[in-house]
């Protein structure tokens, strides 16, 4: 058998393949970019037959590259932008041509009557994650409120990555950490929940069975085989959701393994056995054995970015290499300037309408404290969902940071001092594909232990050590931090 892999990732701005060898070695990667179309505000769509057309084009593209025959193709595994739906009907034609994605909020009249007419906190304990617009199933509830032609029409509701391997093998298949992700699945018993489908009111009928990301759900059709020049018969995984997978390629996985995920947002994810049910904290199904328990800054990364805007609109440009230099003038504390990183509000149900916000200004303050206010105000929200993992009896055992916020070293200190944990820093930018490439070597046997392999492929650049006498620097701020937080919550009206 070859052992060639070709890898899917089913993007928010483009469609990827890639073919990559089991020991991670990536021959070349073909891409194929797409837009995003909003015609209303809080609406974010786009046609599945493109991404269909785009994936045969990306597929094509990466042979071509490579020079790697297709017969010499071992398996395709994808993973893709979640929880958006894409109905299909019995003969598989699309019945919703276009398709809410993951950040589109227009469901959120649906959220609420979910809310209002349900006991939410029971929903949340059943669910493992509180009633929000991103899950799959009440994006699906919107097409049936506001499309029931469609909805009536649709056999099977898949989300992106499934579609494309409908498109692939016929198959009608999804996988855990999909299924997780709908608000249609039963935590404890890791199965879809008829009281979840009830609450939400759709038909669970319309949703695919569910496979482990790793197993082979079927093969390339003859039909397939001519739009993506891959050889019929050629085995498809399931896949997963392109979180879940990345955990999987960035090697977080083993209990108490946490992420520190920092792009736009700050994301802080861990692996473990079971979910944590806590109203803070969102549960997801990893693709390995297990959960992955997480909480979201939706502005954390943003935060920086806005700092670089706000201190160029005084004047001169500045860079990020420049804020860092002025962070690093101010002593660690800023002197008792707190920074409160919520200017989106938050996804949790306590500070939905939260805003952001600067605490504790004196005059000693001066442009390089406020800088550096912003980095510790991240490292300190980071700082409390640690403690939160914590009291919930989750041992953190290693935190890598991962991603665009890996090649910030010294926030990456703060958020070490912050924690007194080190922090391992992985800057890998292709942890998808990578991910989505174990599960297929995993699904055809060219690996035996998928956890092992994911461990072994760790990718560490650097490892940041906490320094202990700022401790209590920290320490007191995280405190005076929390203190601040409870009181706003208050003045924070819910919208």
């Amino acid at each position: 058998m070859s052992d060639n892999i070709l890898a899917l990732d089913i993007g928010t701005q483009s469609i990827r393949a890639a073919a990559i060898k089991p020991d991670g070695k990536i021959l070349g990667i073909g891409q194929i970019k797409h837009e995003v179309d909003s015609p209303q505000t809080n609406w974010a769509q786009q046609q599945p037959d493109s991404w269909w057309q785009n994936t045969c084009k990306a597929i094509q593209q990466v042979l071509a590259k490579t020079g790697v025959g297709a017969e010499s193709i071992a398996v395709v595994a994808a993973c893709g932008q979640m929880h958006g739906p894409v109905g299909v009907d019995e003969r598989g034609d699309v019945t919703t041509p276009w398709v809410q994605l993951w950040c589109d909020k227009r469901c959120g009249p649906q959220c609420e009557s979910v809310r209002q007419n349900h006991d939410e906190p029971e929903l949340a304990r059943i669910a493992g994650s509180s009633v929000n617009p991103a899950w799959t199933g009440l994006k699906v509830r919107w097409i049936r409120d506001n499309d029931g032609d469609a909805y009536a029409k649709t056999r099977f509701f898949l989300v992106p990555k499934d579609f494309i391997n409908f498109r692939l093998t016929g198959v009608a298949a999804g996988d855990p950490s999909e299924a997780s992700g709908s608000f249609l699945w039963d935590c404890q018993a890791d199965d879809y929940s008829d009281v979840l489908a009830e609450a939400v009111g759709v038909d669970l009928k319309k949703f695919a069975p569910v496979r482990p990301s790793h197993e082979v759900i079927g093969r390339i059709t003859a039909q397939a085989a001519k739009q993506t020049s891959l050889p019929s018969g050629t085995p498809v995984v399931a896949g997963g959701g392109d979180f879940p997978v990345s955990m999987l390629g960035f090697g977080i996985v083993g209990e108490g393994i946490t992420a520190d995920v920092t792009g736009t947002s700050t994301l802080l994810a861990c692996h473990s056995s079971k979910p944590l049910i806590h109203p803070g904290i969102q549960n997801l199904r990893h693709v390995v054995d297990g959960w992955i328990p997480f909480t979201l800054l939706d502005c954390g990364g943003l935060s920086m970015k806005w700092c670089k805007d706000w201190v160029s609109s005084l004047g001169e440009k500045v860079s990020y290499d420049r804020l860092i230099d002025m962070a690093a003038q101010v002593p660690q504390g800023s002197d008792g300037l707190l920074f409160y990183p919520y200017m989106l509000g938050e996804r949790r149900r306590e500070n939905t309408a939260g805003k952001g916000g600067f605490f504790g200004i004196t005059l000693k303050h001066t442009g390089p404290h406020f800088v550096r206010s912003v980095m510790e105000g991240v490292a300190l929200g980071m700082g409390r969902d640690v403690e939160l993992f914590k009291n919930l009896a989750l041992e953190v055992s290693e935190v890598f940071c991962v991603g665009g916020g890996a090649r910030n070293e010294l926030w990456s200190q703060i958020k070490a001092d912050v924690i007194q944990m080190p922090l391992a820093l992985s800057s890998e930018p292709e942890a998808g594909l990578k991910g989505a490439a174990l599960l297929g070597a995993a699904g055809v046997g060219l690996i035996d232990d998928l956890v092992s392999q994911a461990v072994a492929k760790r990718v560490v650049d650097k490892t940041i050590l906490p320094q202990a006498e700022k401790a209590d620097v920290y320490k007191a701020a995280l405190q005076e931090y929390s203190r601040v937080y409870d009181h706003m919550l208050g003045f924070w009206q819910a919208e």
